[in-house]
């Protein structure tokens, strides 16, 4: 009896019950395989009367293994004892090195390669149907052992353990590293390349000041030799100030481009989620819709899961939004198109920070560039103030010389300050989100232990597939907050290691 009622609730996954309500846009095509909605981050289009489907997302759930080379352009399906391989662009695939002729060439559209529908059958056998009306594929492929079952139906037929089927994995025609980012904003910056000019512009200015001085100056003397070594000074400032203001500029960059790199990692990560967030909804809305058909809940209970999945929908339509948001600010930084898209070849890896706080502080008043622009107008200041000359008339007073002096060491002091307190500040946010690592890798140890019991249960018939799903989902969801706090971390260790290039990251990224 206990096996019946497992039975009951496990036909959710299989059931196609709940087709018409999968949420689809008016003019999104809705593809179902083996009873259950998919959700792709690419929908299947119409190209010159020929249907394409993403190809992984299909493949995957009817059971076939899929491998993308970047390099060749070129898709490897392998299923039993079956293996297909498709050339981006091409309209020849290949099934155990024999041809086949494609209705259309391959394509990539958002991240995914499209295959005509008709492939599916040709390579794996499946029932596929297209309903013009509905626009609706149905695809099936209970030839070879799956079951799809009609609405609410009950069987006692054992199941096999349910893998998690994720349909957001994308190709990509490029990928993309964080330091050939950084190159390719560097290039295309056109902060760098006027910070460049004003080093060149300087240089001249300062070898013509340099003209008009005939010795160094120990103390106020010559009105006229004074005034031509002080211009002198304030040119020499100014060129090295712009050297150094060329150097932070690109630190800026680098700084800014790991922000937007890190982001767009999460943003690719909530999509992920949301997008197993929807099926865990629509499972619980064939269980609740099967267990009212069989006078075991009321309708209550189907429309709350319903308004769930509504809701979770709608979840990732913004998280696919917000990763476009995050590919063209990129983009836009590295000189792309704002349509481009790419794979991201680098992922921080976790390791424990252990920077001492105290060291760094020391560190970073040594070798700010914006502490020794402070400090360099702080020696020009006293130079005024030495070469002082009470009898030239019209001069600003002595006593408001004095003043200009204290004002420049009061704004080093001042810019010391803030980029200590940055330090310790961006030291104990690293800490705080090493804490809440550990946290959630202690969480994921009972979440991963939870998980196998689930699928152990279930192979006994002491579990259901909803259960397995969940307690799976939860170790995802675990491992992606991980990942996300991972590379916060990482965005804030260039910060601890440069803290000024925070502040120069808002003026390099405008272009």
């Amino acid at each position: 009896m206990k096996r019946f009622g497992v039975a009951v609730l496990s036909t959710l996954v299989l059931s196609s019950a709940f087709a018409s309500l999968a949420g689809a846009q008016p003019d999104d095509i809705k593809v179902i395989i083996n009873g259950v909605t998919q959700q792709y981050t690419q929908s299947p289009v119409v190209s010159q009367n020929t249907t394409l489907v993403p190809l992984r997302g299909v493949f995957e759930s009817l059971g076939a293994k899929v491998d993308w080379d970047s390099k060749a352009k070129k898709v490897t399906a392998s299923k039993n004892n079956d293996t297909l391989t498709l050339n981006v662009g091409s309209k020849l695939a290949y099934k155990n090195s024999n041809p086949v002729q494609l209705d259309a060439a391959t394509q990539i559209q958002k991240g995914q390669v499209l295959v005509p529908l008709r492939f599916v059958s040709q390579s794996l056998g499946a029932k596929v149907n297209w309903d013009q009306s509905t626009r609706t594929i149905t695809i099936s492929n209970q030839a070879d052992g799956s079951t799809t079952g009609e609405a609410n139906s009950l069987s006692s037929k054992p199941l096999t353990a349910p893998v998690t089927n994720v349909t957001y994995d994308t190709y990509y025609n490029d990928s993309l590293a964080y330091d050939d980012a950084v190159k390719l904003a560097i290039a295309d910056s056109t902060t760098v390349k006027t910070a460049a000019t004003n080093i060149d512009q300087a240089g001249k200015i300062m070898k013509e000041a340099g003209k008009n001085i005939d010795f160094v100056p120990a103390e106020a003397g010559d009105e006229g030799q004074d005034k031509a070594f002080k211009g002198y000074a304030q040119t020499n400032l100014n060129y090295e100030a712009a050297k150094k203001n060329l150097d932070m500029t690109k630190e800026g960059i680098e700084y800014n481009v790991k922000d937007l790199y890190n982001k767009l990692l999460q943003k690719q990560n909530a999509v992920k989620l949301a997008a197993l967030n929807i099926e865990d909804a629509e499972r619980k809305l064939k269980v609740a819709q099967i267990k009212r058909d069989n006078q075991m809940s009321s309708d209550y209970e189907v429309t709350q899961a319903t308004n769930q999945l509504t809701q979770n929908q709608a979840a990732l339509e913004k998280a696919k939004k917000d990763l476009d948001s995050a590919y063209v600010s990129l983009n836009q930084v590295i000189g792309y198109k704002p349509e481009q898209r790419y794979e991201l070849k680098d992922k921080p890896v976790y390791s424990e920070f252990k920077d001492n706080v105290e060291t760094k502080v020391s560190q970073v008043l040594t070798s700010s560039t914006a502490i020794w622009l402070s400090e360099q107008k702080v020696d020009l200041a006293e130079l005024s103030l030495k070469l002082y000359n009470f009898s030239t008339p019209g001069n600003t007073p002595y006593e408001a010389e004095q003043l200009n002096v204290e004002k420049a060491q009061y704004a080093t002091e001042g810019t010391k300050r803030q980029l200590e307190e940055a330090v310790r500040t961006i030291y104990n946010n690293i800490k705080a989100l090493e804490s809440q690592y550990s946290q959630i890798q202690a969480g994921l140890v009972s979440a991963r232990s939870a998980a196998d019991m689930a699928k152990k249960q279930f192979d006994v018939g002491l579990a259901t597939e909803l259960q397995v799903y969940e307690a799976n989902l939860k170790v995802t969801t675990a491992e992606q907050q991980a990942e996300d706090i991972v590379t916060n971390i990482d965005t804030l260790k260039l910060a601890f290691d440069k803290p000024w290039a925070m502040q120069g990251s808002s003026g390099a990224s405008a272009q």
